[in-house]
């Protein structure tokens, strides 16, 4: 079953950021600097995780439609 969290919209100098909240971020090992996908749709917001390499590097995976 998800998990649903809120989550924060603020402003960074001229950028809006989202916060992610921490168990999202450990729990997807994620950490700063990591770039991700976002991809908006009629039915609301979703960001795919790449697969990612033991050097913390993307691996090549086919494009979501």
């Amino acid at each position: 079953m998800p998990t649903r969290y809120k989550v924060t919209l603020t402003t960074v100098g001229t950028s809006s950021v989202i916060v992610l909240p921490k168990p999202v971020i450990d729990g997807f090992n994620l950490g700063k600097g990591q770039r991700l996908e976002l991809i908006a749709r009629d039915d609301g917001i979703y960001i795919p995780l790449e697969e990612q390499d033991a050097q913390g590097k993307e691996a090549d995976q086919p494009e979501v439609t």
